[in-house]
């Protein structure tokens, strides 16, 4: 597998493959948010999590936001310096959210009583038509996608550290009741899944050796 981008984009038929994987990728996250706005107009199930009632809620979207987006987006960076990560990160966008729709249908949920909408105007305007989501629920898509980030990167010191701030992210969101328990605890689950079929179908098809055409 080559080490850089020059040697890995040098193959012509990898460079085909590769370019359809991240038109691929870029459309299930486009398809994704377009399914996230349906998903609002669902009926689902209320549950009385006996977690949630520990904690009085309390907006932290201020504090959430930035402390997920940040960490994912230098976890990014890291990635997409390496061809084999970054064929990693595009199966992973389309495995992600497969299991987040599949989930989020199997497993139709009403927002947690007393939920304080998580609030984000740039991810709400570029993603969802300015609409604010309540329903995001089963798995914790915050959570899963910063612990995603942390397995895809090869820095062991950024992948525990992001490991950790998903902790935070996690217990921030339950203490908001953006999030009842059961999704946050599920996503690294779900995250782990993603990883492990995305490193298996970029290990068989793209990232095996392709001869020049």
């Amino acid at each position: 597998m080559p080490d850089t981008w020059e040697d890995f984009l040098s193959v012509k038929k990898r460079l085909m493959l590769f370019s359809a994987l991240v038109v691929t990728g870029t459309s299930f996250v486009a398809m994704f948010s377009k399914f996230m706005i349906w998903n609002e107009k669902r009926a689902g199930t209320v549950f009385d999590d006996p977690i949630l009632q520990w904690m009085d809620p309390v907006n932290l979207s201020r504090i959430t936001m930035p402390l997920t987006l940040i960490p994912i987006f230098a976890g990014l960076v890291f990635i997409f310096s390496k061809p084999k990560t970054t064929v990693y990160f595009f199966f992973a966008a389309v495995f992600i959210c497969t299991l987040r729709a599949l989930t989020m249908l199997l497993v139709p949920l009403e927002p947690p009583i007393g939920i304080i909408p998580l609030t984000d105007p740039i991810i709400e305007n570029l993603f969802y038509g300015g609409q604010v989501l309540q329903k995001d629920l089963f798995f914790s898509g915050h959570t899963a996608n910063i612990v995603l980030i942390g397995l895809l990167t090869d820095d062991l010191r950024l992948r525990k550290l992001l490991f950790f701030i998903a902790c935070i992210v996690g217990f921030l969101l339950m203490w908001q009741r953006v999030h009842y328990s059961f999704d946050v605890f599920a996503a690294p689950f779900f995250a782990y899944l993603t990883y492990k079929l995305s490193v298996f179908s970029a290990n068989a098809t793209l990232l095996k050796t392709t001869p020049k055409m």
